[in-house]
């Protein structure tokens, strides 16, 4: 999806024409990073979710966590935990993620996190730790509320990590690409995981270590190191 500027901008200026809801079409609006842009010049959205599996068509999103990357600083001002309401329950899922069915019944409905979620995410870079996962469930999400897919440029630091792996002679099989494993390679602190803000702290953090470690103070366009083209 993610090609030359021109054919992004394309693609917005369609999806545009198509979308009669203001939610999305506010954020439609939104003037994105070019992928020639530095990479440090641009602001990023980590976001992650804790869903009640892996499956977009027949599991759901429980919570969603976000906090933005302005300047290369994680901005906690910026955070927000958003517990989903829903009346499917959570099921077995409760043993990973600790979200149980009362923690669901009076939450945010799925429409208005979404509204804020894409709120935050309005001219930003979409930052993931296993994009396929979650962009699948916010894609699934979007369809059904906006129908309409998410258009976004997109950065995951698994993949990241796995690029860097290989550069070092490594395959994924002898080295983990788990959250927790990746940060314990750049010397960061343990976090509780399957929590979804404490999560997206934690993929914000490893971003701007991995991309220390990879550029340093050098300047790098957007485009290195964005997972979907």
């Amino acid at each position: 999806m993610w090609g030359a500027d021109w054919q992004f901008r394309f693609t917005q200026r369609r999806y545009l024409r198509r979308c009669n809801n203001s939610v999305m079409r506010s954020y439609l609006q939104s003037d994105f990073p070019s992928r020639g842009t530095d990479y440090r010049q641009v602001e990023y959205l980590a976001v992650d979710l804790e869903m009640t599996g892996l499956n977009s068509s027949s599991d759901h999103i429980l919570s969603i966590g976000f906090v933005p990357i302005v300047e290369q600083k994680v901005v906690v001002s910026g955070a927000k935990h958003i517990y989903i309401n829903s009346d499917q329950g959570v099921g077995q899922s409760a043993v990973i993620h600790g979200i149980h069915d009362r923690d669901i019944e009076e939450a945010t409905p799925l429409s208005e996190a979404m509204a804020l979620l894409l709120e935050a995410l309005q001219g930003k870079v979409l930052l993931l730790h296993c994009a396929q996962l979650d962009l699948a469930f916010l894609q699934q999400a979007c369809k059904g509320i906006y129908h309409s897919s998410l258009l976004v440029p997109v950065v995951d630091t698994m993949a990241l990590e796995d690029q860097r792996l290989h550069r070092m002679g490594l395959e994924r099989g002898s080295e983990s690409v788990r959250l927790g494993d990746c940060r314990k390679r750049y010397n960061l602190p343990n976090y509780l995981a399957h929590n979804a803000l404490i999560d997206a702290v934690a993929t914000a953090e490893l971003f701007l270590a991995q991309m220390r470690y990879r550029f340093g103070t050098h300047p790098s366009a957007l485009r290195q190191i964005l997972s979907v083209r």
